[in-house]
């Protein structure tokens, strides 16, 4: 089984890209009512050079609000500078055709910032995260402020929000079902493949799931082993430079991933170089500097 599509692309950002599904989810996280048929914009980033998504969802909901959704499945402190870098883009993208060196004001959409997390970490219910939690020290009011809302959505936990929006009861269902396959004792792939004829029987996303499992089992493999390949680079310390040994294991790790993952993918996961990761798929003899691990040489994120 071989990934079929950019590694930033996800289950999660391909089902909310219907917009019925990301009104009914933003109307539950927001508690608005907004109807079925209200115009949406889908602005989400893409990289032209690797053709892939930076961002996972972003869009203009009636010309009002831009709304920026992320997908975690780890909880990090540096989820609020990312998205406040992307909403800039986000806001450059939108005002790309607008005077902004004339005198009259020039009005942009509310913005409102989302992470919605399903990782196997204890998180709470609902927490928050703030830009101005990254200042090198702190101030009382901050010129400059962003703040995340952060959700639990996995399925034991029975948030407020995933009861409101069947679209995220669903997908924290199905995703509950992989997590409860892999407990059991299956491997990945027969987790996946179970979950996917489980939730078409038993209607969980069983439409989407009809038109894209393939490529659903697909993402989610590639998806599930970049999130183990980041767990074991930061369990064998790759972040904090090479000890005797480590270049090794990371080398073998490489071999392991190239199966189903692209070289920029995997040197997105063990930060190093796409060089680098070339030259181990070549079977070259180039090796790392000592003490300073190769930077990716990808896009941000």
């Amino acid at each position: 089984m071989s990934a079929n599509r950019e590694y930033k692309d996800s289950v999660f950002s391909l089902y909310l890209s219907e917009p019925e599904r990301l009104i009914e989810v933003y109307n539950a996280v927001a508690n608005t009512d907004y109807p079925p048929d209200t115009p949406v914009e889908i602005n989400t980033l893409t990289d032209v050079l690797y053709k892939n998504q930076i961002n996972d969802l972003s869009f203009v909901l009636d010309n009002q609000i831009v709304v920026l959704i992320e997908h975690q499945s780890t909880i990090n402190e540096n989820m609020a500078l990312r998205l406040f870098l992307y909403s800039a883009r986000v806001y450059e993208k939108i005002t790309k055709q607008k005077p902004l060196y004339k005198r009259k004001r020039v009005k942009i959409p509310v913005p409102r910032f989302i992470v919605l997390y399903n990782g196997n970490e204890p998180y709470p219910e609902y927490g928050q995260q703030k830009l101005s939690d990254s200042f090198i020290f702190q101030q009382e009011n901050p010129q400059l402020e962003l703040k995340i809302d952060i959700y639990n959505i996995n399925y034991e936990m029975n948030a407020e929000i995933v009861k409101k929006s069947k679209s995220l009861a669903e997908y924290s269902r199905f995703i509950g079902l992989i997590k409860a396959n892999l407990a059991d004792g299956l491997v990945l792939e027969g987790a996946i493949k179970h979950a996917i004829e489980y939730g078409m029987e038993h209607d969980i996303m069983s439409e989407f799931l009809e038109a894209h499992g393939s490529e659903v089992a697909n993402m989610l493999l590639s998806g599930w082993n970049m999130d183990e390949a980041l767990a074991v680079s930061k369990e064998e310390g790759y972040e904090d430079g090479f000890e005797d040994g480590e270049q090794k294991k990371q080398q073998e790790m490489i071999r392991k991933f190239s199966k189903i993952n692209t070289p920029e993918q995997i040197a997105e996961i063990l930060q190093v170089s796409v060089e680098y990761v070339l030259h181990i798929l070549n079977g070259s003899s180039m090796v790392c500097e000592t003490e300073t691990p190769y930077i990716a040489q990808t896009k941000e994120k």
